[in-house]
């Protein structure tokens, strides 16, 4: 019943989330003369930097005799995804630290300020997959398949996963302010060991057992079996990855709404 509760607390917040997403947004880009257009732009700019160096500069083929806009879709359908979950996680470090003023007041419902953080950060998700699919349509309308219509299910475990980690990372960061710090390291790291860039027959065969292990992998195989094979080449990774992510988010929210009421005491 706590993924319910979990749920259940988005649902009834949900004209604030809204709005503190929104604002989220529009404050960070305050005064820029692109404003809202940059949150598009920055996440296409990496996008497309990342796919142009590995595709034209190291030039990784997925065959010898493939065309490089083939590697371009594979790459993208992992990086997307990837940004915009590294975006969210580095902004929920921040989501109670940098907001202690809405803390400090007892009717403010605090839970909603991870949610927040997260929700203007999936922003850039839908946006990059929209061009996508657009960019597929155009290039390889072969590849689409049936298996496009769980692309929202996929979506929607990621956004779990990734509340559920964002309630952890709030609540440290409440209390260890070097944690930003921490944490973008981590994701750095993270980009190269998890299969984003890289194909799945380049890592030697030892490796791919410690591969497996990784969690984030699972959820790039989840992507990019729905976006680029067209096919379930791994269905243990949605087995897997949806586990997690509903298990991670019951103990994240059930941690948070046992430990917020001791922020006000820390910031």
């Amino acid at each position: 019943m706590k993924i319910f509760q979990g749920f259940l607390d988005l649902f009834k917040n949900r004209a604030i989330i809204g709005r503190m997403a929104y604002k989220e947004v529009t404050d960070h880009y305050a005064g820029s003369a692109l404003g809202l257009v940059w949150a598009i732009l920055q996440p296409l700019f990496l996008i497309a930097l990342y796919t142009f160096i590995f595709t034209f500069v190291f030039k990784v083929r997925i065959t010898t005799t493939d065309s490089p806009f083939r590697y371009a879709f594979y790459a993208m359908a992992g990086l997307i995804p990837w940004i915009s979950m590294s975006a969210s996680l580095s902004k929920s470090v921040l989501a109670i630290s940098s907001k202690a003023s809405l803390v400090k007041q007892a009717i403010f419902p605090t839970e909603t300020l991870p949610v927040s953080a997260i929700v203007a950060n999936f922003t850039p998700l839908f946006v990059g997959l929209i061009i996508y699919l657009i960019m597929m349509l155009i290039w390889s309308p072969q590849q689409f398949s049936y298996w496009i219509l769980l692309l929202p299910l996929v979506i929607l475990i990621h956004f779990i996963f990734t509340l559920g980690v964002g309630y952890f990372l709030a609540i440290a960061g409440a209390y260890f302010r070097d944690l930003t710090e921490i944490v973008t390291l981590l994701l750095t790291v993270g980009m190269f060991v998890t299969p984003i860039l890289y194909i799945e027959g380049m890592v030697p065969k030892p490796l791919v057992i410690l591969m497996n292990f990784n969690l984030l992998a699972h959820l790039i195989y989840m992507y990019r079996d729905i976006l680029y094979f067209g096919q379930i080449n791994h269905p243990w990774s949605f087995v897997i990855f949806s586990s997690f992510a509903i298990f991670i988010f019951i103990l994240g929210h059930y941690s948070f709404r046992k430990i917020k009421h001791y922020f006000a005491n820390v910031l």
